[in-house]
């Protein structure tokens, strides 16, 4: 089976933005974060500075974005409340 093509050039394809929606969905459905929301824009935000840091593996991403906080600390979504 051929494998789809990731980039690793920070230049994201249509993988690339298929694999981020996938990691961004399952992220918001996890933390109760509403999409459309400024936290889910944050987090979408978020997805697209660690790909183009060059962090092309699926499961870091998911794992940064779950932790809600980056290196320089500026990163935190907030949950849904209610």
């Amino acid at each position: 089976m051929i494998k789809p093509y990731v980039s690793e050039s920070g230049v994201a394809y249509p993988d690339d933005l298929a694999l981020l929606k996938r990691i961004y969905d399952e992220v918001c459905e996890e933390r109760g974060i509403v999409i459309g929301s400024p936290e889910a824009s944050d987090l979408a935000i978020e997805a697209m500075k660690l790909f183009s840091a060059g962090i092309f593996d699926e499961g870091t991403i998911g794992r940064r974005l779950r932790g809600g906080v980056t290196e320089d600390g500026g990163f935190s979504p907030r949950r849904r409340s209610g």
